[in-house]
C-alpha cells in the first residue's frame, strides 16, 4: 500500500517537471498532491524560452496559487514505564588451589663404551729394482818422464 503524501518541488525547472512525471507514473501519486513552487511567472527554468532565434517571447503572467499548508496534529505517545529487574548478586566461593609439588627428575649419566677401531691392513706393493750394470772404464796409460810434463806441479 502506498502512503498518500504531498510533494513540494522548488523551482519549475526541467528537473522538477521530470520528477513530477515520475511521481505520477511510478508512485501513482495524484497530480493534486504535487506542488511546484516557482518565483518566476513562467515554468521551465532555463528551458522557458521558445520561438525563433532573435525573436523575443514575452512570458505570460501567472499568479501563483496560494496553498495553505495542511496542519497535522502530532500523535502523542505516552512512554511505557517498565520497572527495572532486581538481580540478586551471586556469591561465589573462592576456589582453593594447593600448590603442586614437583620432584626433581634424576638423570643417570649415560655410559658410553669406547669404539674399537681395527687397524687397517695395507698390502705393501713390491717394486722391482732395476739393475744397472756399471760401466767399466779402462785407465789410460800415459808415459811421462816428469810431473811437469803431465801438467801437475808439486806443491
Amino acid at each position: 500500500m502506498v502512503k498518500e503524501f504531498n510533494a513540494y518541488l522548488l523551482s519549475g525547472g526541467i528537473g522538477s517537471l521530470a520528477t513530477t512525471a515520475f511521481m505520477i507514473r511510478d508512485r501513482r501519486l495524484p497530480g493534486g498532491n504535487i506542488f511546484i513552487l516557482e518565483a518566476k511567472p513562467l515554468l521551465g527554468g532555463s528551458m522557458d524560452r521558445a520561438g525563433n532565434p532573435g525573436e523575443t517571447v514575452e512570458p505570460e503572467t501567472v499568479e501563483p496559487e496560494t496553498v495553505e499548508p495542511e496542519t497535522v496534529e502530532p500523535e502523542i505517545v505516552e512512554p511505557e514505564i517498565v520497572p527495572p529487574e532486581t538481580v540478586e548478586p551471586e556469591t561465589v566461593e573462592p576456589e582453593t588451589v594447593e600448590p603442586e609439588t614437583v620432584e626433581p627428575e634424576t638423570v643417570e649419566p649415560e655410559t658410553v663404551e669406547p669404539e674399537t677401531v681395527e687397524p687397517e691392513t695395507v698390502q705393501a706393493e713390491t717394486v722391482q729394482a732395476e739393475t744397472v750394470e756399471p760401466e767399466i772404464v779402462e785407465p789410460e796409460t800415459v808415459q811421462a818422464e816428469s810431473i811437469e810434463e803431465l801438467g801437475l806441479s808439486q806443491g
